[in-house]
């Protein structure tokens, strides 16, 4: 579906600052060279619908549903989406500790762009960039568990 390509002029004006706006914001055509990380990751638009992860207040989905939250408006799906990035960026999310793993495994630096581009930038997606920090306490965690 086409939903207008002048959502993003709701967005304040130092968000969009130094952004090229028809190939960075408002592109009809995805370009995984605009990616931080130059892969290609997440659903098309249509696999997102069929999840029924779009509502119709947000048709841009997580994106637009946090850009609004961010600047205060509170809704009934916030729950939803707060649970949802939890879930993927959380201290306990998939994605998150999916990375974590794979790096350490690698025995790689937490900031080792090498070891699973495609996930880092899913969780950009999400507005997640792993730090030091949580990148060793969950180490941590996981060195304690496997103690036992």
């Amino acid at each position: 579906m086409s939903y207008g390509s002048e959502v993003w002029k709701e967005l304040p004006e130092d968000w969009l600052k130094g952004l090229d706006i028809t190939k960075q914001v408002a592109s009809p055509n995805y370009d995984m060279n605009v990616n931080k990380y130059k892969v290609k990751c997440g659903g098309s638009l249509q696999m997102w619908e069929d999840s029924n992860w779009i509502r119709a207040q947000d048709p841009y989905g997580w994106f637009q549903w946090y850009c609004r939250f961010f600047q205060g408006r509170r809704s009934e799906d916030d729950g939803r989406q707060i649970s949802r990035w939890l879930n993927c960026a959380g201290v306990n999310g998939r994605w998150r500790n999916n990375l974590i793993g794979k790096i350490y495994r690698a025995r790689a630096n937490y900031n080792d762009i090498q070891v699973s581009p495609v996930v880092r930038q899913v969780l950009l997606h999400w507005g997640y960039v792993l730090t030091e920090e949580d990148f060793k306490a969950r180490v941590d965690k996981l060195k304690i568990q496997g103690k036992k």
